[in-house]
């Protein structure tokens, strides 16, 4: 449809009149909005940072360093295991992933989207489902080990702690190695097979140097990962015992804020140092995808063609996704199988046992967890817009600051909000805020990226071409940003969501005891041995998740019929 010079003007005053009556106070609530967003995160994350370590340093005569030296001297053990852990879970869950990754990218139709559901619902599991079935498939009454093979292995060791953390860490980083693998540039790789290059050569010699940026990261990600993690040494580790597993039973236990602080301190050093390590290795990353997007046409390697090496990936991928099926069979079964005599039945014995639980801690996670996906993705998008778009002065500061929730132990991250919200002017222990809060800034660094990703491939042209028709900064905001940032919208309230639902180190020592969330009334069932019922737990939680994100993506992809028709 033309219009004609009067239809112009009219669309033209149309649109300054929209602006006009926004432009009187257009400046000064943008500026609200923009410091009121850099302020909240200057409270949420940097606060509770900085409350941890000043309370590390906090003794009855005053500034003391007594607390540390007492890590050292009491705890100095544990220290050496979480790094003996981290290292050895790091090295098997990075050449996990590589195998993983490289394997699904190498198949095609039906085969490669049952893998990626896999992987899927692997990403939605609660925390504590891959030691639920390792104690039930390989422990002392173990399916596996004892029913099968008839062995009585002691499964709470370090060597469990390793497997479980390995197992549950491989899904995110082989779709982040799956990512990078999609955007190699297939010429190089086409080149060297017209060069004489063999599968097994392009394999050694191309893909693999080109993954090493991405690998680092794995490595780090993972190493990061396994030293916040509390829940799987407390479950499986036994008398053996971490770092992170001692901070919650110093909380828990002995409410001894002091110690706990200063055990935290000796975590979130290296993490911070870490993440400096991590944004040189996401550059490197970023520079592989941007340089090499243009040209990504499709290019067929098969493993079975890459002769040994070829072999030992396929080996693994095959040995992780028959222990991720196997391990989800298992949690199905368990909730509905009864041993009698030498057998199983059937039975929803164990069913109506969970529906006399508090079944209201899942509706109080699902209502915590869409307003955590609505109110995380909001601020991700303003945190998008300003940053990115607006390039406000000091975003790099922020855009670190934003980043290091996801580097930093949970642990860590809900100490900190005892110590920085329980007392006034913010008093917000015990209140759902604080874990609604907690949750939000700790999934902030994933959905900015998300939001960012996208706002910069929108065309600043647009923007031209609405200042040009007389718009102003909401016509822009409104007519450009929103539109083009629906994708990462969806996507981000699809991550807060489920990552909502399934946390528990961040927000542990936030949870009122009578307000408890699905995800600790699952850590309950496990570490009291009502297996059963955690397995129907498990399975709750899942299915919820996974239906909250099938009609996220119809709603994209109605959507997108919507825009294209």
């Amino acid at each position: 449809m033309k219009f004609g010079s009067s239809e112009k003007a009219k669309v033209i005053r149309g649109k300054v009149s929209s602006d006009t009556f926004f432009r009187v106070f257009s400046e000064r609530a943008d500026r609200i909005v923009c410091y009121g967003l850099l302020g909240l995160i200057l409270l949420f994350i940097l606060y509770p940072m900085v409350c941890i370590f000043i309370r590390s340093l906090m003794g009855e005569a005053g500034i003391t360093f007594g607390h540390y030296a007492e890590v050292w001297g009491k705890y100095r053990e544990y220290l050496f295991n979480s790094v003996a852990v981290g290292v050895s879970t790091a090295v098997l869950c990075t050449l996990i992933s590589v195998c993983t990754a490289l394997f699904i990218y190498t198949r095609n139709g039906k085969l490669k989207l049952f893998l990626l559901g896999v992987i899927l619902v692997s990403m939605v599991a609660p925390p504590f489902v891959s030691s639920l079935a390792y104690i039930q498939l390989y422990g002392r009454r173990g399916w596996i080990t004892y029913r099968l093979l008839g062995l009585s292995l002691n499964p709470y060791n370090a060597v469990g702690v390793v497997l479980m953390q390995s197992i549950s860490f491989v899904p995110m980083n082989a779709l982040f190695l799956l990512g990078l693998l999609a955007r190699i540039d297939t010429s190089s790789l086409k080149a060297a097979r017209d060069l004489g290059a063999g599968p097994s050569e392009v394999l050694r010699d191309i893909i693999l140097p080109l993954l090493k940026p991405g690998i680092y990261v794995t490595l780090l990600l993972s190493f990061v990962r396994s030293l916040a993690d509390f829940g799987t040494p407390v479950i499986i580790g036994g008398r053996f015992s971490t770092i992170a597993s001692e901070i919650y039973l110093k909380i828990v236990g002995y409410s001894d804020l002091e110690t706990a602080s200063a055990m935290n301190m000796f975590l979130l050093v290296p993490s911070i140092a870490f993440f400096f390590l991590y944004r040189h290795l996401m550059e490197k990353t970023g520079m592989l995808s941007d340089s090499q997007r243009a040209s990504s046409e499709p290019f067929s390697l098969g493993l079975s063609k890459c002769r040994l090496m070829g072999a030992a990936v396929a080996a693994a991928a095959l040995l992780f996704f028959a222990v991720m099926i196997l391990q989800y069979i298992c949690i199905f079964a368990s909730g509905f199988m009864k041993r009698r005599g030498h057998g199983y039945v059937f039975t929803m014995e164990y069913f109506e046992e969970l529906m006399r639980y508090d079944l209201s801690t899942m509706t109080r996670s699902v209502i915590y967890a869409l307003i955590v996906a609505l109110v995380g993705t909001f601020f991700a998008i303003l945190f998008a817009y300003f940053t990115e778009w607006r390039r406000l002065k000091g975003r790099s500061f922020f855009d670190c600051l934003v980043t290091i929730p996801y580097m930093i132990p949970g642990t860590c991250f809900g100490i900190g909000y005892i110590l920085a919200f329980n007392h006034e002017p913010l008093k917000l222990t015990g209140t759902g805020i604080i874990v609604i809060a907690n949750m939000i800034f700790k999934q902030l660094p994933t959905s900015t990226k998300l939001c960012t990703a996208a706002i910069s491939q929108i065309p600043r042209a647009q923007e031209y071409a609405v200042r040009d028709l007389g718009g102003g900064r909401f016509s822009v905001l409104r007519d450009v940003i929103l539109p083009g940032l629906r994708p990462a919208f969806f996507g981000s309230f699809s991550y807060n969501f489920s990552t909502a639902m399934t946390t528990a180190g961040a927000v542990i020592f936030l949870i009122n005891p009578g307000k408890k969330l699905a995800v600790f009334k699952l850590f309950d069932a496990v570490y009291s041995g009502e297996y059963a019922v955690a397995s129907l737990i498990s399975m709750l939680i899942i299915v919820i998740v996974l239906v909250v994100e099938g009609l996220v993506y119809l709603l994209s992809l109605k959507g997108e019929k919507r825009n294209v028709s």
